[in-house]
């Protein structure tokens, strides 16, 4: 295949094995290290067909996420994920608004197996906001107090540290059900949003699994600071009367 870049050269790459990380690192490693994120833009009838994907719909991780606008001709691609047919291809840093949503949607990830890990706590809804990013997670009678936010905060360094890798799974509904089985909020939203004998994917990193249509950072490394500045209460759903979450 052929992938052509903003400045009208062209690279030659092979079909579901060359990434635009790939592409970047071939053109500079520090161009590499700064990107966060690619675009990518098939021509009519240029995009080979993936069996995996067959029947796939993308899911936002939370009930009440905005989607957000979508171009018909763009989107955003994970910078590991191999290309599927000859391409343009854009790559973006943090200075760019596809970098600054991705880097903030991959550290909502680390909050988010931060809490897990920590407090067992059910997840719902963690996305990222025009200047960071949150996540909304029952805990029962428990709140995030002071020291709990120092708790998240060393855990989040560690999982930085380990640099895992963000790791795109496409899963069945069924699979899906298996895999948040024990997390009522996910199963309910899983249930209500995906139809039977359909597909959507999940992201990985370490141990941690969560809905989500990507795209993310090639790894948890890729983050060099993180810092939790507020929280609050919240409502599954958005509605009072519904179980009480926590948000951070």
């Amino acid at each position: 295949i052929t992938v052509t870049l903003p400045d009208g050269s062209t690279r030659p790459a092979t079909a579901f094995v060359t990434s635009p990380l790939d592409i970047a690192t071939a053109i500079s490693k520090g161009l590499a290290q700064a990107c966060c994120v690619a675009s990518v833009s098939y021509a009519k009838g240029e995009r080979l067909p993936s069996p995996l994907e067959a029947g796939m719909v993308a899911m936002a991780n939370g009930p009440d996420e905005e989607e957000g606008e979508v171009s018909e001709d763009w989107e955003l691609w994970d910078l590991n994920r191999p290309l599927e047919g000859s391409c343009e291809l854009k790559l973006h840093k943090f200075g760019d608004a596809e970098g600054q949503i991705t880097f903030w949607h991959s550290s909502a990830h680390i909050l988010g197996e931060a809490l897990e890990s920590l407090f067992g706590a059910h997840l719902t809804h963690g996305p990222p906001t025009d200047g960071g990013f949150f996540y909304d997670s029952f805990m029962g009678e428990a709140a995030v107090d002071k020291e709990k936010v120092g708790q998240l905060e060393s855990r989040a360094k560690l999982i930085v540290d380990q640099k895992q890798p963000f790791e795109r799974v496409v899963v069945s509904k069924e699979e899906c059900l298996r895999i948040f089985e024990a997390n009522p909020f996910k199963k309910a939203l899983i249930s209500s949003k995906l139809p039977d004998g359909s597909s959507t994917t999940v992201y990985r990193c370490g141990p941690f699994i969560d809905l989500c249509k990507g795209p993310h950072l090639p790894s948890t490394g890729c983050v060099k600071a993180f810092k939790l500045t507020k929280n609050s209460t919240a409502h599954w759903l958005g509605q009072a009367g519904n179980d009480e979450l926590q948000r951070v």
